[in-house]
């Protein structure tokens, strides 16, 4: 059934109501990735609609990016692909000259005090603690990327009992699999630094970075993951394809 309380103040129309309480169990991670919602008539039955009205609340939310619907498998949250948008910037090749995905391998993870410039970023009280995590990417064993990654202490408690090894090198699906967080969207902002060293790239001073800042947001578009990306500017590489 509706919930009808959640709208006594608001007329709204009814495959709104049956779009919201969707987007509600979806928010909940009330399905997994792999998993399809329920057809049109088990969602008609379960709010006491039509069919129609169903429909029109499911394409509601293909239409906002939430779902996607696959020819004879279902309706299913849709998950944006973010394994090749570093690519955007960084292009990655191997010995043949073949593009390639680089490998995650997290070198430190840690809880720490909050940090306000952060805090603020990911919308958290000035006090809430933080996950800390240090990252890097490598192609053919040379680190090409330095990451490092600040999330929600509470709502990523799970990765801290987790061994480094065990992090899959796709940190979005691993989220949701382990914290039920699911990363919807993405804000990138892109700089140039010079005079910086990272211990991992092992630069030299002299050698130009490019940066990469991501704040990656939730179904809500609330922010959960604060993430800075350093990389060679001479593997500085923007490619965008226009329709």
């Amino acid at each position: 059934m509706l919930d009808e309380n959640a709208f006594k103040n608001f007329k709204l129309p009814r495959y709104e109501q049956v779009r919201w309480q969707i987007q509600k169990l979806l928010v909940q991670s009330k399905w997994t990735i792999d998993e399809p919602i329920p057809s049109e008539q088990e969602l008609a039955s379960m709010y006491s609609v039509s069919v129609g009205t169903v429909r029109k609340a499911v394409e509601g939310l293909v239409e906002d990016g939430l779902l996607v619907k696959s020819q004879g498998r279902g309706t299913f949250l849709r998950q944006p692909n973010f394994a090749t948008s570093l690519m955007r910037f960084f292009r990655m090749r191997n010995q043949f000259g073949e593009d390639v995905q680089p490998i995650g391998e997290i070198k430190k993870l840690e809880i720490i005090e909050a940090v306000p410039a952060i805090n603020q970023k990911l919308q958290l009280s000035e006090n809430d603690p933080l996950i800390y995590i240090e990252r890097v990417r490598l192609n053919e064993n040379v680190v090409v990327l330095s990451e490092k990654i600040w999330l929600s202490a509470h709502l990523f408690s799970a990765l801290k009992d987790i061994a480094f090894k065990d992090f899959a090198n796709l940190l979005y699906p691993f989220y949701y699999e382990k914290c039920g967080q699911f990363v919807s969207s993405a804000v990138e902002q892109l700089s140039f630094k010079k005079n910086l060293q990272d211990p991992y790239l092992a630069n030299q001073l002299s050698e130009a970075l490019v940066q990469v800042c991501r704040v990656a947001k939730d179904i809500q578009g609330h922010p959960i993951e604060y993430r800075e990306s350093l990389g060679f500017a001479e593997n500085f590489n923007y490619e965008i394809t226009i329709h």
